[in-house]
């Protein structure tokens, strides 16, 4: 053929042979096309197609084969059962360097190892492709011919750059392959996630939404796929601005939301809203935008948020309590000490002047001393017992023996109880009871104490010489008992702690009034133990009410 005619034919084949490369998918339909165009264009009878076996590194036979192989028996047979290592053979070799190999007359040649002596294969020359990729070959290429022929250097050289694009087509392979694992691997971690995933077109459409966006909004992916998803998901609140900020994206590509972390509500089939945090990117293939969205429920955060803030405020309130009672048990330790103090050194005082050679003191002063200390001697019982009764109260001990009981002997005893210290003060206390009261089954001495509380509380805050009232009168329920003054009365920021331990008004306080706080704590913690209530009322400057609730005697078994 002379040299115009074959370079024609070489380009030709080259032309061929690239756009069926091109027009190619995969290693094996790239490789038969070009064994097909280069036996057409060089006449050479048989090509064949190696492969790397996949573990040890060796080319082995594909089983591919293009030609008359049934005119080459022996040939066949050796080529399927042949393993051939990087050097090995003119196979070994095109594939250990990545250059075409071209053996003139295999009969003559070492490097061809697969004829035996004495053995005819049925073919002379032979010359091997390798398809040669990023990762090294990947394929090699086999041509025979009858006949011994010399290489053709121009033939190398479009074969070289052959093999070289038939290792594209293998890369474009590779790498179709590995963009469709990956995204087989992205769609199974979108499909998976815990997070909600929601996919839309340029026109704000649904197209893409996972296993948890079907839990969490209440549709399933063949109900979402297609709506518009401001109406499907967001609040009616949110739409316009969503709308804006999409189109101004589209328009100029600036966005508020694209990439930031959004806290807001999202909607649910039922109409119900829930918290929400979502962030938004966008991706565009083919000249197409796609707003993608990841959504995270974060209901459980939220609540356990407010739980948090509810504790820190219930700690905090725990600490302003402990700050009070701290202040309020340095309180009650001065007037504790106040209270034991008056008495006591009174008490002493006297006793002083009537054991020191006094002996001609007159008979009235001695006794008005006898009484003083008598007097203060009491005050200091009554102290004690209320400390013991108030930590009986607060450890829940207090025992109540119930026995019917009339109201009237009750007053009478808890007025004559209280008799000293209103003639102290000159109250004159007024008794009004009901003619004809039930009976009520009480502690008639727990009974007795919480009326005479009640009684001192009155002295202590009434002027001297005003009346105090002590009445009785039957309720629906059961007995009430009552004790009026005309004192000072108490404020409406007062009356809710009036009852509450060691408390004392400020009024109390800046008037040096004895007492420790705990006579109205007892009194309120003996009703309750009889089933009973105790409520005050109170008009500042007229003064106060102090009401204790008994239940109707229980029957008589």
């Amino acid at each position: 053929m002379p040299a115009g005619e074959r370079e024609a034919a070489l380009v030709a084949l080259l032309d061929g042979v690239t756009a069926a490369l091109s027009a190619s998918d995969d290693l094996e339909s790239a490789a038969r096309a070009t064994l097909r165009a280069v036996r057409k264009a060089i006449g050479w009878p048989l090509g064949h197609i190696w492969v790397p076996d996949g573990t040890s590194g060796c080319f082995v036979s594909s089983g591919a084969w293009t030609g008359a192989v049934k005119e080459f028996p022996l040939l066949y047979e050796v080529t399927t059962a042949a393993r051939l290592p990087p050097g090995a053979d003119i196979i070994g070799r095109a594939a250990a360097t990545g250059e075409p190999v071209w053996s003139r007359d295999v009969t003559r040649d070492p490097l061809f190892t697969r004829a035996r002596p004495g053995e005819e294969v049925g073919v002379r020359a032979t010359f091997a492709l390798p398809v040669v990729t990023t990762v090294g070959v990947t394929a090699v290429l086999e041509f025979f011919s009858r006949e011994a022929v010399a290489p053709d250097e121009s033939l190398m050289r479009v074969m070289a750059s052959l093999g070289h694009q038939m290792g594209r087509v293998v890369d474009r392979q590779h790498a179709r392959r590995e963009a469709e694992l990956a995204r087989h691997r992205l769609e199974q971690v979108i499909e998976t996630s815990v997070e909600a995933f929601v996919s839309v077109d340029a026109q704000g459409r649904i197209n893409g939404w996972n296993a948890t966006a079907e839990r969490m909004f209440g549709l399933t992916r063949q109900q979402a796929l297609g709506r518009p998803m401001d109406q499907t998901i967001m609040p009616a609140r949110y739409r316009d601005a969503y709308e804006e900020d999409r189109a101004q994206f589209l328009a100029t590509g600036r966005s508020q939301v694209l990439g930031r972390r959004l806290e807001l509500k999202a909607l649910r089939s039922d109409g119900s809203e829930f918290p929400i945090e979502m962030v938004i990117w966008a991706t565009c293939e083919a000249e197409t935008w796609t707003f993608n969205a990841f959504v995270h429920d974060i209901t459980d955060r939220r609540r356990a948020e407010r739980a948090l803030r509810e504790a820190y405020a219930q700690e905090q309130a725990a600490v302003a309590r402990l700050k009070e009672l701290d202040r309020t048990k340095d309180k009650f330790i001065e007037t504790v000490g106040h209270e034991l103090r008056t008495p006591l050194v009174s008490i002493l005082g006297y006793l002083e002047l009537l054991t020191f050679g006094n002996d001609d003191l007159p008979a009235g002063q001695r006794m008005r001393m006898l009484r003083a200390m008598t007097h203060n001697a009491m005050r200091l019982q009554r102290l004690v017992e209320d400390l013991l009764a108030v930590n009986t109260v607060a450890g829940g001990n207090l025992t109540v023996n119930p026995a019917p009981v009339g109201v009237g002997e009750i007053i009478d005893e808890a007025v004559q109880l209280a008799s000293a210290e209103t003639r102290s003060c000159d109250h004159r206390v007024q008794v009004d009871v009901d003619a004809v009261l039930p009976p009520v089954h009480a502690d008639r001495g727990l009974l007795v104490r919480a009326v005479n509380a009640l009684l001192s509380n009155a002295v202590k805050f009434s002027t001297t010489g005003t009346p105090i009232t002590v009445s009785a009168s039957a309720t629906d329920d059961g007995v009430a008992i009552a004790v009026s003054d005309a004192g000072a009365g108490l404020g409406a920021d007062e009356l809710p702690r009036v009852f509450d331990r060691f408390y004392r008004t400020p009024s109390a306080s800046a008037a040096a009034i004895q007492g420790i706080g705990l006579g109205l704590s007892i009194a309120k913690a003996i009703a309750e133990a009889h089933g009973g209530t105790i409520t005050a009322t109170s008009v500042p400057g007229q003064g106060s009410t102090f009401t204790l609730l008994l239940p109707h005697s229980r029957p008589e078994p």
